[in-house]
């Protein structure tokens, strides 16, 4: 196993339940579209419900499914199939929806079931959505002559199109409450089972993030070049004569060929091509013969049917290099580096896992024949990866707990407390604390207080006329940042479970204040490592040192009993 990632616990679980979700797209999900089984997506969407249900209940944290969901459509993102938007936009809405559900009803039975009938309806949504806006409105009014003339040849006079979509959405309702069902059952069985050994991570998986294809060139400006010709094309296939809206969609494709040479080998695939020219051919038949269409001819709708594979072929050929580009790792590391410092960090460990869950789940020879049993095991071999992985991390990293809220709500005075329960556990504590000082009701700076020695001394003032390091309206005097660093460093720590700081802020994210000690603090073993941190630099201070921190206590709410119960938990953790 590799060294742990800077996860929060929630990541973490999301990790392990997006690659399992995953491996059952891959598995699965690719044996079922190989051999065009129908409902394929409906089928894959009451599976991830499932999942989703089943982890909530084993796990039971809100955000967990969203995320999972992110985790899941990401890695759907970059595997062989050369169109991923559909499948990834469905797998978040089925996430979304669900999430959405159970934040709004509860984790409870009415939560999942709802929730999980909905999530699997979005399939048939998104295929109806897909259909229109791939071949446009004349796609609904090819349906709706299809029915019309089916139900008439079969003298059906009570059943109309919108009754099929209905009926389709009643099946695809039950079969979501159901799959809902399955999964709370599982994840109730999957709590009293254990793996039979403890799960391996195999680095050398095919499925992994890696790097792109090095013959492949990305550009920036060709993805929103792509981006903008696909809102032109559709104007141009309906303002321009079908020949020359034929031809420049012709260049286009062959355009893409020669810039994505990847793509070539799904458009050698006949089936594409084969559904083109069945819609344009029915099209024809039935859109030109309509009765309400007074003066239409079979070339009329074979005209609209044309117009149609090309808006298709628009479709089809822009969202291939939408995907491709997409994958530029100049992209990746432009949503990395804002904020999804934790999603990357996720997105690798769900990758270490991915073989673990494709084993797991390719050892269920049982699968179809008993899927409560086989979704049950799959998932405790999920929780026993996850407790190894924990177990593996708390034995290399110290563990990460972060105290925040915003300037003048009391940080200080909620870490002094906690630092006085610790003490009464006889649980040894040092550090450093940063008390405000105060003159005539207004701030005018902060001292520094060894937490070990209780010495204490100025650390920073208000339009301070000795020379020092200025950050914002503070003067850091130099001998106390030293003074602090003394107090971080491992002989003062020799034997302490639990070091804190206060605080890390700007000056620590340039590079200066306690910024050079958190490393070696990072590294300590069978410890416990509590920072203060504003709200607004959570994000950046855990990215710039990929923290994964156990806990987050907010001053406003949070309590300092609850937090050293935390700590005991944490420090108990490491000697178990």
């Amino acid at each position: 196993m590799k060294p742990p990632v800077a996860l929060t616990t929630i990541w973490l679980k999301a990790a392990l339940l997006g690659s399992l979700w995953a491996s059952v797209e891959i598995v699965l999900g690719s044996f079922l579209h190989n051999i065009g089984f129908p409902a394929t997506g409906t089928i894959l969407a009451a599976l991830g419900v499932c999942l989703c249900v089943a982890g909530a209940v084993i796990w039971g944290e809100p955000g967990l499914i969203w995320r999972g969901g992110a985790i899941c459509a990401l890695m759907k993102s970059i595997s062989p199939s050369a169109v991923i938007l559909g499948p990834m936009i469905g797998i978040m809405l089925e996430a979304f929806l669900l999430e959405a559900v159970t934040r709004a009803l509860g984790r409870n039975r009415a939560g999942f079931l709802i929730g999980g009938a909905l999530a699997t309806s979005m399939p048939i949504i998104q295929k109806m959505a897909g259909i229109v806006f791939t071949y446009g409105i004349d796609a609904a009014r090819l349906y709706a002559a299809m029915v019309d003339a089916a139900m008439k040849s079969l003298r059906i006079a009570s059943v109309g199109p919108t009754d099929i979509i209905l009926l389709l959405l009643a099946i695809n309702v039950v079969l979501g409450a159901i799959a809902a069902l399955v999964g709370m059952a599982a994840g109730k069985r999957a709590l009293t089972l254990q793996t039979a050994e403890s799960p391996r991570s195999d680095r050398d998986s095919p499925y992994s993030l890696g790097s792109p294809d090095p013959s492949q060139r990305f550009s920036l400006p060709l993805l929103v070049v792509h981006l903008f010709l696909m809102p032109t094309g559709f104007i141009a296939i309906t303002t321009l004569p079908i020949w020359a809206s034929a031809l420049l969609i012709a260049l286009y494709f062959i355009a893409c060929l020669v810039q994505y040479p990847g793509l070539r080998k799904r458009f050698r695939r006949p089936r594409l091509w084969i559904e083109f020219a069945a819609v344009s051919l029915l099209a024809g038949l039935v859109l030109g013969g309509l009765k309400d269409n007074p003066g239409a001819t079979q070339w009329n709708g074979l005209a609209i049917g044309l117009q149609m594979a090309l808006r298709a072929t628009l479709v089809v050929v822009a969202f291939s290099a939408i995907s491709v580009e997409l994958r530029n790792p100049r992209v990746i590391d432009w949503f990395m580096r804002r904020g999804l410092g934790q999603l990357s960090s996720a997105l690798d460990v769900a990758f270490e896992a991915l073989p673990v869950m494709t084993r797991a789940l390719g050892e269920e020879k049982r699968f179809f024949r008993e899927p409560l049993s086989s979704i049950a095991r799959v998932l405790a071999t999920a929780a026993g990866w996850m407790e190894s992985f924990e177990k593996h991390a708390g034995t290399d990293r110290s563990a990460v707990f972060i105290i925040t809220g915003d300037q003048g709500e009391g940080k200080t005075a909620f870490l002094s407390s906690l630092l006085d329960r610790l003490r009464n556990q006889k649980i040894p504590t040092a550090g450093i604390l940063a008390p405000c000082v105060m003159l005539k009701g207004e701030r005018v700076g902060y001292d520094i207080e060894d937490v070990c020695t209780r010495d204490r001394r100025p650390l920073c003032r208000i339009d301070q006329e000795e020379s020092g390091i200025a950050v914002g309206p503070f003067t850091f005097v130099p001998e106390s940042i030293a003074f602090g660093r003394t107090a971080l460093s491992p002989d003062r720590l020799n034997g302490c479970r639990v070091v804190c700081i206060d605080e890390v802020g700007p000056l620590e994210l340039s590079g200066g204040g306690w910024g050079p000690c958190i490393e070696g603090l990072l590294r300590l073993k069978n410890s416990c490592l509590v920072l203060v941190v504003r709200r607004s630099l959570i994000d950046r201070v855990t990215e710039r040192w990929h923290l994964g921190p156990l806990g987050v206590w907010d001053v406003n709410g949070g309590d300092s009993a609850v937090a050293a119960d935390e700590i005991r938990k944490a420090l108990a953790g490491f000697s178990g």
